[in-house]
């Protein structure tokens, strides 16, 4: 069962959303009625997902948004406001989704699918990172990824794999000479590939680490990997911290 934090100054408001979402098989596990609150809620509580007015007294949603970004994991945070303008920078913070209000039952279902959807793949890479040391010691590494065709298998050396992105409802796998269009899933690449080598950096792609050849702020936290290949990723805001570990930035405790 999901769980789920509502972050909401308006205690109407927050007693709607409430009550709509307790027939949705969620456990509320905690209310806030401004930033301090729900930031220290998360804290605490560690939700699967955060419903957060954007608009509430002392800190705004965005910034406990930003706030909670060190939090490992982060939950999944649906902005809840009265204001469509603000959700070109909601999604630039990897929201999982923008609910304006009044909020339906309907649209709290889809957003619920898609933090369900969101949790199991969180849950795959988890058990991929947990067996990754046991699946090396004991097989070797894959050295070519087998890609189906209609009418042949291609074998592309992994060490030339700069990319995998999810478009179109299909995963394409790039390489400096081209892509090639596959029947693999995100989740399943992370399982066959070098877990040493290849990070999930955003929910719609995979890259070769050893491929980065320039991390670009774009502001705002807001960051962009370039690529061997000429190409340039956009990183999710809750899988940056992985990110800059495996590329050495991580801060340093002072000695």
């Amino acid at each position: 069962m999901i769980t789920v934090i509502i972050a909401e100054d308006e205690p109407l408001a927050r007693a709607r959303l409430r009550r709509l979402l307790e027939p949705l098989d969620v456990q509320i596990i905690g209310e806030a009625e401004n930033g301090a609150n729900a930031l220290q809620l998360a804290e605490d509580l560690r939700p699967d997902v955060l419903f957060l007015d954007i608009q509430m007294p002392g800190a705004g949603g965005m910034e406990v948004a930003d706030a909670l970004l060190h939090l490992e994991p982060a939950p999944l945070v649906v902005f809840v406001t009265g204001y469509s303008q603000y959700a070109v920078e909601a999604f630039e913070r990897d929201a999982l989704d923008y609910l304006t209000k009044p909020v339906t039952a309907a649209r709290l279902e889809v957003a619920l699918a898609r933090a369900r959807a969101r949790l199991e793949d969180r849950l795959a890479r988890d058990h991929v990172r947990r067996i990754a040391g046991d699946s090396q010691a004991k097989e070797p590494s894959l050295r070519c990824l087998p890609i189906r065709g209609a009418y042949a298998v291609k074998f592309v050396p992994v060490p030339q794999i700069v990319c995998a992105i999810a478009r179109d409802k299909r995963v394409f796998v790039h390489t400096k000479d081209g892509e090639f269009r596959t029947y693999y899933t995100l989740t399943q690449l992370e399982t066959l590939l070098p877990a040493d080598r290849f990070l999930r950096i955003h929910d719609s792609s995979v890259v070769n680490t050893e491929s980065i050849v320039q991390l670009d702020f774009l502001g705002d936290h807001v960051y962009e990997v370039r690529l061997t290949n000429g190409q340039a990723l956009r990183v999710g805001r809750t899988r940056y911290p992985e990110l800059q570990r495996r590329l050495g930035l991580a801060a340093r405790a002072p000695n």
